[in-house]
């Protein structure tokens, strides 16, 4: 059940290793991997996380971030009675999307914790981000950790854009 989810994190992670080789090939200078953005700052008092958020780009323990149109999806944060919902939907270019489903908590200013599951090969995984949040006008940042049940913890962001409040 977690083996796809392993193959396709292995998959990101040998295709953004063989672009930085390339990419690095005429070069005489050893390669320093470039971690990907951190976020804090949180929402100032008023502004709200729920919304949808359009794909800017996000990335995966090291730069170069993904953006459209090679990868596209969006995060929707909803109010619910019991708990806040997150559901993000990722869409490789050529592939299948992924959808990840759950809730979100955010218990200090600018600390956002998801827990969710995402289907992979008709199993559901465990999945959970804790992170850090920065919200300015209607794009949000987060950074966090990305835990996937049989995998080792990745280091992620994410940007996203909402068109109102």
């Amino acid at each position: 059940m977690t083996r796809h989810a392993a193959v396709r994190m292995t998959w990101l992670l040998g295709a953004v290793g063989a672009a930085i080789a390339v990419a690095c090939k005429g070069s005489t200078a050893p390669h320093q991997p470039t971690p990907c953005p951190s976020y804090s700052g949180g929402a100032s008092q008023g502004d709200s996380l729920y919304g949808l958020y359009h794909l800017v780009s996000y990335c995966l323990d090291t730069l170069p971030a993904f953006t459209p149109p090679a990868e596209s999806g969006h995060v929707i944060l909803t109010r619910a009675a019991s708990a806040d919902s997150f559901v993000a939907v990722l869409v490789p270019q050529g592939q299948a999307p992924e959808t990840i489903l759950g809730t979100y908590t955010h218990p200090l200013p600018d600390s956002i914790h998801v827990t969710g599951s995402v289907k992979v090969s008709g199993f559901l995984v465990s999945v959970q981000v804790p992170g850090r949040f920065m919200l300015q006008q209607n794009t949000l940042s987060v950074s966090g950790l990305l835990a996937v049940t049989g995998t080792s913890p990745h280091t992620v962001s994410f940007i996203g854009a909402r068109s109102g409040p």
